[in-house]
């Protein structure tokens, strides 16, 4: 499971969006640069696109872990610090 995991972080870093956005080198307009036309469809699709593919991609590995039931000895310990801050 941590090894699918790891390939999956590592696909999402070597992605070029990623890289260029990680490095500064994105096409975000800057205040005062011409606007190209359509080009703000184009990197909305893109992230809309990546997001997807990042949520999917999330979901399939972390899913089973944050449905399993929260160990007992973890909500007392919960439990107890909330009563001691209470007091």
């Amino acid at each position: 499971m941590m090894r699918r995991g790891v390939a999956v972080l590592e696909r999402i870093a070597a992605s070029p969006s990623f890289l260029a956005a990680a490095m500064g080198k994105t096409d975000k307009k800057k205040p005062g640069d011409p606007a190209k036309p359509g080009a703000e469809q184009e990197d909305g699709a893109v992230d809309n696109a990546f997001d997807l593919w990042l949520r999917r991609g999330l979901h399939q590995l972390y899913d089973t872990v944050a449905k399993e039931p929260i160990p007992e000895a973890l909500l007392r310990m919960i439990e107890e610090d909330r009563e001691a801050q209470e007091e």
